[in-house]
């Protein structure tokens, strides 16, 4: 990756939201599932432990712990009366970001044998949630009680997926991590969801600890799908020129979606680009990458300034010869027998901004046949179409292109695509 998108993920990760559920207001005191005898309460404990409740109640929090801690500090209570006290004690914790008395409270809730049957698995997903707050950190336990809950729950929902797969790439456990995130991701597509982009994140890194260039770059694929912000199409550009080699029409191809989706960051990109540009014959986009380059202050402040600056008028005096003969060759190309030439005038129109005549132009030279690569002609029939604003017809155009060297260049155009207005 040309870009590494570990600060992306260490952004991206933060500590969870908890589910808290029901959970809002102070649980009741729990009616035993045990003989009358053990769901008794003591007087000396109802007494601290229903003034605890009617202070949760109230939102008074700190005081509540103050009776709860009272009723703790009773010696003698049944196992019963230390579950609710406990319990009790657990939500107000919970209420004052006191992550880690919670989870050890809930703990023993989850273990006394007390606790309802319809609530172990909400149970089991808070205490998962719990250990992966950054205070409390147990990555064993978020994984444990993680997978206790999709086995109990019988239902894989992405969150809880997601969460053991973190839990196992912070524990360094990258191919379960990899196996967890891809399930989430794709659980959370079948639901008609947005995936998390950290799990994204964490997908993308797992498959490069891993040695897995194409999982890196299917990875990166879904979060420019989803979350298309510019430094995940960096990464992604290292992949695609490194794909097209030596052969400057493909690298010219890449060059076009990279400045169509603003993942051009270098001095480098800009002159490479413009110099593949010229050499294709092309000195509309040349100028064009040129200008971009400077616009954004990249050829001002890095690079080789002179041989930028130089490029620059070397575009601009090619521009202005071009655009002479355009005309003239506007009528050899619309009286050709083949159409190569009208897909070269309609790239030469669009690279000065005017795609209605470049989309009339190349689908004229298509029908006419003749055309050297059908797969390059369609590729610049779909951007005509998309500068022209018919994205429908755009995504049409790159459907055609079958060329395998082309395979991720054309997904990647119908995701941008599919993204435009």
């Amino acid at each position: 990756m040309r870009n590494s998108s570990c600060a992306a993920l260490a952004a991206a990760i933060t500590s969870l939201t908890l589910l808290l559920g029901g959970l809002t207001a102070a649980p009741v005191l729990h009616a035993a599932d045990k003989p009358p005898a053990a769901g008794k309460i003591s007087k000396k404990v109802m007494k601290p432990l229903k003034a605890g409740l009617d202070l949760a109640n109230e939102g008074k929090f700190p005081e509540a712990e103050a009776e709860l801690r009272a009723a703790d500090a009773i010696e003698g209570k049944t196992p019963f009366e230390q579950f609710q006290v406990d319990e009790l004690l657990g939500f107000v914790a919970l209420k004052q970001a006191k992550y880690k008395d919670a989870a050890l409270l809930y703990e023993h809730g989850l273990d006394s044998g007390f606790l309802p049957p319809e609530q172990v698995n909400d149970r089991l997903r808070l205490l998962a949630q719990l250990y992966f707050q950054p205070d409390l950190r147990d990555l064993n336990k978020v994984a444990t009680y993680g997978k206790r809950w999709l086995e109990a729950a019988g239902t894989r929902d992405p969150v809880m997926v997601g969460l053991v797969g973190q839990a196992s790439y912070f524990n360094d456990d990258f191919s379960t991590a990899a196996d967890y995130m891809k399930e989430a991701t794709a659980g959370a597509v079948a639901a008609g969801q947005k995936p998390e982009e950290n799990w994204l994140l964490i997908l993308q890194n797992s498959y490069g600890k891993l040695k897995n260039d194409p999982g890196v770059v299917e990875a990166t694929v879904e979060l420019v799908r989803h979350f298309p912000r510019k430094e995940h199409w960096i990464t992604l550009s290292s992949s695609l020129l490194r794909a097209a080699s030596t052969k400057e029409l493909e690298i010219l191809q890449v060059f076009r979606l990279l400045y169509a989706v603003d993942a051009m960051d270098s001095a480098d990109d800009f002159t490479e680009a413009a110099n593949v540009a010229l050499r294709s014959g092309s000195p509309g986009e040349a100028l064009k990458f040129m200008d971009r380059g400077y616009a954004l202050k990249v050829l001002d402040t890095s690079g080789d300034k002179q041989k930028s600056q130089q490029l620059l008028e070397d575009s601009k005096r090619q521009v202005a010869d071009d655009r002479k003969t355009l005309p003239q060759f506007e009528k050899e190309a619309t009286a050709a027998k083949g159409g190569e030439a009208d897909v070269k005038l309609g790239e030469a129109f669009l690279s000065y901004d005017q795609p209605a005549k470049a989309v009339e132009a190349i689908q004229r030279g298509i029908a006419k046949g003749g055309v050297k690569s059908l797969d390059d002609a369609n590729l610049s029939l779909g951007r005509a179409f998309l500068a022209s604003g018919d994205r429908a017809a755009a995504g049409t155009a790159f459907s055609l292109v079958k060329k395998p060297d082309y395979a991720l260049l054309t997904r990647l155009w119908l995701i941008y695509t599919a993204q435009q207005p």
